[in-house]
C-alpha cells in the first residue's frame, strides 16, 4: 500500500538539513523578508515549529508547547531537536488508519481526516522552505534546496 510515510520521513530529514544549512549562513539572515509586509527568514523558520506543534495538536490532541522565536544560531540550533521530535510524532501518525481529527482554533472546533492533516504538513514545509530560498537568492545569498528533493533523500536512505 503506497502512504504518506516517506513524505513525512521526507519533510522531517530536509527539515534538519535545513537548520544545519541556515545556521552556517551570516547571522542577520534572521531579519532578511522578501518585501516590506512580508515575514522575515526568523520568523518562517519559527513557524516550521509553530506549524508542527499545531499539525501534532490536530492530529493527536497533544496541546501545543509555548513558540521560542528563532533570531539567532543559538536559538536555530536549540529548536532544531524539538522540530525532529514533533516531525516523529507526525511519522508515526502516519500508521494510523484514517480517521477524523476534531480539534479547536479558540472557540470554533474543526473536524479534519487525519490524512488531510498529514500532507498539509508535507506540503506547508515545502512552501515554507521554497519561501526561504527566494528571499536569500533575492539578497545574492545562494541556497539551493537541489539536494533536499525526494531523490536525493531515497540516496540517503
Amino acid at each position: 500500500m503506497i502512504s504518506i510515510d516517506k513524505a513525512l520521513r521526507h519533510m522531517a530529514w530536509s527539515n534538519q538539513l535545513i537548520f544545519q544549512e541556515l545556521s552556517k549562513l551570516p547571522e542577520d539572515i534572521y531579519g532578511l523578508k522578501a518585501a516590506e509586509g512580508e515575514w522575515p527568514i526568523g520568523r518562517i523558520i519559527t513557524h516550521f515549529i509553530a506549524a508542527a506543534e499545531w499539525y501534532r495538536y490536530c492530529s493527536t490532541g497533544i496541546p501545543q508547547d509555548e513558540i521560542i522565536t528563532i533570531t539567532n544560531h543559538q536559538l536555530l540550533n536549540s529548536q532544531a531537536p524539538r522540530l525532529a521530535k514533533l516531525d516523529d510524532v507526525l511519522i508515526a501518525q502516519a500508521a494510523r488508519q484514517e480517521e477524523i481529527c476534531t480539534y479547536k482554533d479558540g472557540d470554533n472546533e474543526f473536524k479534519s481526516p487525519l490524512s488531510t492533516i498529514l500532507a498539509q504538513a508535507v506540503n506547508h514545509t515545502a512552501e515554507h522552505k521554497g519561501q526561504i530560498s527566494t528571499i536569500l537568492a533575492s539578497k545574492g545569498i545562494s541556497f539551493s534546496l537541489d539536494h533536499l528533493d525526494v531523490w536525493a533523500f531515497a540516496k540517503s536512505n
